[in-house]
């Protein structure tokens, strides 16, 4: 094991055997999901450093913050090696708010006869675990349960991945995002980044998020407002300066961001 693998795997608390097992899968799931937020607070910083692994251990690993989609499953693809899991990339179009191009990475992995979806990079409304690939499949969590949905596009095949968030007493089933059954490459994946980080449309160039689950709910920041979900109940507060966001930040999600990282970047 090199030393990004086990920086990365200390600094989710993984403690299980690296092994190509669906339990181990699972342990991957929750370890990263309930450690590492989703957050794009100095996401124009990281762009301009690149995706290299230097760069991933020194912000994710050595700084402890969280990442986007693309940069959390590059380190995670180390984990998915090292375990020896067979798995392919894909590209999801979100559908809520807005549909938006195909720019959120997840895995599919195989384990057996099964396929399974596996994405750690959605956020705290994400799959709280893998999913298998079948029409109609459910994971289901007291606080957020998610079902994928089988339709066929031009012959290949389109999943639709769908939550119900208990933790806000949703009754219905909402469509989160879809993605072509096709792997992509790593020049796909390089446009989506681009297009993420560059494009004036994107959804993470107009807002400052960050957001992790919680057993019983979440936890999440947007442009100045901070809101927890814990148990059917939902609060959101405005946050007052940039001092009480850091602390914030800090409290909720374990970030130390940079002073100028904290307003929305034009």
């Amino acid at each position: 094991m090199n030393q990004l693998i086990a920086g990365y795997a200390g600094r989710i608390g993984l403690r299980v055997p690296l092994e190509p097992t669906i339990e181990c899968l699972r342990h991957l799931h929750e370890a990263h999901l309930y450690n590492v937020p989703f957050e794009n607070f100095s996401m124009h910083g990281n762009a301009a450093r690149g995706l290299g692994e230097e760069a991933l251990r020194e912000a994710i690993v050595d700084g402890r913050r969280g990442g986007i989609c693309f940069e959390t499953g590059l380190l995670m693809q180390q984990l998915l090696d090292e375990c020896g899991f067979d798995y392919g990339i894909r590209l999801a179009s979100v559908t809520t708010p807005s549909r938006t191009p195909a720019t959120h990475q997840v895995f599919t992995v195989t384990i057996g006869a099964d396929r399974w979806l596996f994405d750690i990079g959605f956020g705290a409304r994400g799959p709280r675990g893998p999913v298998r690939l079948a029409d109609g499949a459910e994971v289901d969590h007291p606080a957020l349960s998610t079902r994928v949905g089988l339709s066929h596009g031009t012959g290949a095949p389109v999943w639709t991945v769908s939550i119900k968030e208990h933790a806000t007493n949703a009754v219905e089933w909402q469509d989160i995002y879809s993605f072509v059954d096709t792997p992509v490459g790593a020049a796909d994946l390089e446009m989506a980044h681009f297009y993420t980080t560059a494009s004036p449309n994107s959804l993470l160039n107009r807002h400052k998020v960050a957001s992790i689950p919680t057993p019983t709910g979440r936890v999440s920041v947007r442009d100045g407002h901070l809101t927890i979900v814990h148990d059917g109940e939902s609060s959101t507060t405005a946050v007052e300066d940039d001092a009480e966001l850091r602390e914030l930040l800090g409290r909720h999600f374990g970030l130390t961001v940079p002073p100028q990282d904290l307003g929305l970047e034009r």
